[in-house]
């Protein structure tokens, strides 16, 4: 992003120099020192943006009597505990991100690089013409050129139309072209066609082409005609007015726009007291620089008066001058002792111990001192401590100010945790809530960092938490929308500071969380980890293959093939490797590491996904109490949702079927009657599970009866049965009723119609 930000400082140069030179300066008749103006201020334009100046300011100290100095406390007394992680079974979310933000540098170079090729191959074109030519007393090559670009020059290559010209038109055309030969207007052209490759965003740039342009012809319209007559020269203008061309790398006799050259031509020329106009440019200048390239540094003067603090022999944020003594090995790593004023003081050098070396002059700035450093060991005896005060200096430089070091503190948005949830603490800047009290949203700002916490789906009401607290959040999912600025709507918790009241995603803490706080942390493996992704079937064996070679289509009997730790063994495999589809009928599937085998009369892969869909196949079963049949019915739901009968297979099934297992066999005894159900096709439930309608070769017993339908529905509220192109039969009498259409009732009468009801 620091490329877009230069960019944009360029642009903005620009729109200020050219608002300048169209305000105050087109209309002058200095046409050199226009042109300078112009070529000079969109290289400045570049240039600004990447100087930097430092400009320090003094604040003055204020300074406050202190009857000695009081002891330093952490900000938090309470002990810090150094969590373990603990290594569970867990698989992190891969969510596939684009970063279109990281993308526009790309796109930007990628466009910029197109138009500069664009202009090596125009400056190629062009130069293929200029093989052959005749040179004049005058320096110029001329090339006789009839068609395309004509009566124009590229830096001493001038094309003319010969044919076209009278002696006396031809002589004021070489004379005009002259003039852009040696005022080397062509180095313009080649400077502005880089700047708008460069620049191809700004339109600024575009205008500053076209006034150069202009300018280099006012230039040389103004020495040609002093030559020739005003009037003479204007009238050549008008007679090859109507020829064009498009190569932006040639000076036209007549490209620009003919009335305001012929004006020009007329214009009074400028005093030239009017020059000292250009003057008024250096304030712009000037206040681009302080905007852009002028950092203001506010330090704060020390007192000359009051060199120590009597508790700690230096005072916070005070330079120690002085001299090296030696370097020195400490117990917080590399270092140098320094004397001063008759004291020698122990620095911290980590980080910077090869610039420093014995008789260096220094001056170290100290943020403060420990009074000691001590290393224990796991039972807390102490088995090193520092010989005496220890400072850590946040900045250091030669006696005449030359920085050696100087500590830089990063600012982030938020820490990550070891597993992976982020974790910051803020400040509650606003909190949003609906007409009913539910909170939609709240913003955090910890005055450099905003984070937008929506939490409008997850419907809380909460009174303990108040604008101003300062709080610890932690979450996932979030998103860059501006600078410094992030939203997520998968807050895990909030908790105020202290920890008096929070805000819990009972979900999602769950899953990173156990419920002593401690973290859930996947455990490392030495392999990869293995994601849902595109899988590539590995063909064992077969009978008989035919193929669409054009299309990529295998077609396969009696296939054995290896997916994804599968064994799937078919009677007919259709292989589409260009739609990534394989499909497998009569075929069973078989789990080579839980040795779990599923056969279906139709399985599906999508090889892109690694996923499979298949059919029921044989229909559903049920035990005597119907438990095992609504399990399996809820374990195929999406049948509900498709008739079709093709469900996808879930890692979850598991875990859901045993929450169900143990809530029906609860609730069993409430049961009224015993209906036993099968369906060859599919079978389809309303959401609270009471209505069940069945699809192909349907099966229903109950009491006596037993119900055999082409489909059939099952009401468990009203205890009623409708079937269509049915048969009926008593188990005890043997009696069989067949019908189009027929009800039932489980506890009393069944009627049955031959045709529609």
């Amino acid at each position: 992003m620091e490329l877009l930000s230069y960019l944009l400082k360029v642009t903005a140069c620009t729109v200020l120099f050219f608002g300048f030179y169209l305000l105050v300066l087109r209309k002058l008749t200095f046409f050199k020192i226009n042109r300078f103006y112009l070529l000079a201020t969109l290289l400045l334009s570049f240039m600004i943006p990447a100087l930097q100046f430092d400009v320090k300011r003094e604040l003055p100290l204020l300074e406050t009597e202190l009857e000695g100095m009081p002891d330093l406390k952490p900000v938090n007394p309470a002990p810090v505990q150094l969590i373990q992680p603990i290594v569970v079974e867990y698989q992190s979310e891969v969510t596939a991100k684009t970063d279109w933000i990281g993308l526009i540098p790309y796109a930007y170079g990628g466009i910029a690089l197109l138009l500069l090729f664009t202009c090596l191959w125009r400056l190629f074109v062009l130069l293929k013409h200029t093989g052959s030519y005749t040179k004049n007393g005058n320096g110029l090559k001329l090339i006789d050129k009839a068609k395309g670009f004509t009566n124009c020059s590229f830096f001493n290559y001038v094309f003319i139309n010969g044919n076209a010209l009278s002696s006396t038109d031809l002589a004021v055309l070489l004379k005009h072209e002259e003039v852009h030969a040696k005022q080397y207007h062509s180095i313009d052209k080649i400077l502005l066609m880089i700047a708008k490759a460069v620049l191809w965003f700004n339109p600024i740039v575009y205008l500053y082409d076209k006034a150069l342009e202009q300018v280099h012809e006012y230039e040389a319209d103004e020495i040609t005609s002093a030559s020739f007559g005003h009037q003479a020269y204007a009238n050549l203008l008008l007679q090859l007015a109507i020829s064009k061309s498009d190569m932006p790398l040639i000076h036209n006799f007549v490209k620009s726009p003919i009335k305001d050259r012929i004006k020009m031509l007329f214009h009074a020329k400028s005093k030239n007291m009017k020059k000292l106009t250009y003057l008024l440019a250096i304030p712009v200048v000037l206040g681009l620089v302080w905007l852009f390239a002028v950092q203001v540094v506010y330090a704060q003067a020390q007192n000359a008066g009051k060199t120590e603090d009597q508790s700690s022999g230096a005072s916070m944020n005070k330079p120690i001058k002085g001299k090296v003594l030696k370097m020195k090995k400490l117990i917080t790593g590399n270092g140098f002792e320094l004397f001063s004023d008759g004291k020698t003081y122990s620095v911290d050098a980590n980080g910077f111990k090869e610039k420093v070396k014995v008789g260096d002059e220094l001056i170290a700035y100290v943020s403060g001192n420990m009074i000691s450093f001590k290393k224990t060991d796991k039972d807390g005896k102490v088995i090193e401590s520092s010989d005496g005060p220890i400072y850590i200096p946040t900045k250091v430089t030669t006696a005449n100010g030359t920085l050696i070091y100087e500590r830089k503190i990063e600012n982030y948005a938020f820490l990550y945790e070891a597993n992976k949830a982020r974790s910051a603490s803020s400040k509650i800047k606003s909190i949003q809530k609906d007409v009913n009290g539910k909170i939609e949203k709240i913003v955090l700002n910890d005055g450099l960092f905003t984070i937008n916490l929506n939490l409008a789906a997850q419907n809380i009401r909460n009174s303990d938490f108040k604008v101003g607290d300062r709080v610890l959040v932690k979450f996932i999912g979030e998103k860059l929308v501006s600078k410094s600025t992030y939203t997520t709507d998968k807050l895990i918790v909030l908790y105020s500071e202290p920890k008096k009241y929070l805000i819990k995603n009972e979900a999602l803490y769950n899953r990173f969380y156990f419920n002593d706080g401690k973290q859930k942390v996947a455990a490392v493996k030495n392999e990869p980890v293995k994601v849902s992704g595109p899988v590539e079937p590995k063909i064992i064996s077969f009978s008989k293959l035919t193929g669409d070679v054009q299309h990529k289509i295998s077609y396969m009997e009696n296939a054995v093939i290896d997916i994804s730790n599968n064994r799937l063994e078919a009677m007919y495999v259709e292989l589409d490797k260009l739609n990534g589809k394989m499909i497998a009928k009569n075929a069973s599937l078989k789990d080579l590491k839980e040795n779990i085998t599923l056969k279906s009369s139709l399985i599906i892969f999508d090889l892109k996904k690694g996923g499979y869909n298949f059919n029921v196949g044989k229909g559903l079963t049920q035990t005597n109490n119907g438990i095992e049949k609504l399990i399996n019915s809820i374990a195929h739901d999406d049948i509900a949702d498709n008739p079709s009968s093709s469900i996808k297979r879930s890692n979850k099934h598991d875990a859901e079927l045993q929450k169900i297992r143990d809530s029906l066999s609860k609730a069993d005894n409430k049961v009224k009657a015993d209906v036993a159900y099968s369906a060859r096709d599919s079978v389809k439930m309303s959401s609270d599970k009471s209505i069940v309608t069945l699809y192909g070769k349907v099966k229903l017993d109950y009491k006596n009866f037993t119900i055999s339908a082409d489909e059939a529905t099952y009401n468990k509220n009203t205890e009623k049965i409708t079937a269509k192109n049915l048969s009926f039969r008593n188990k005890v009498t043997g009696i069989t009723m067949a019908g189009s259409y027929g009800e039932f009732d489980i506890n009393g009468k069944a009627e049955v119609w031959q045709g529609n009801k």
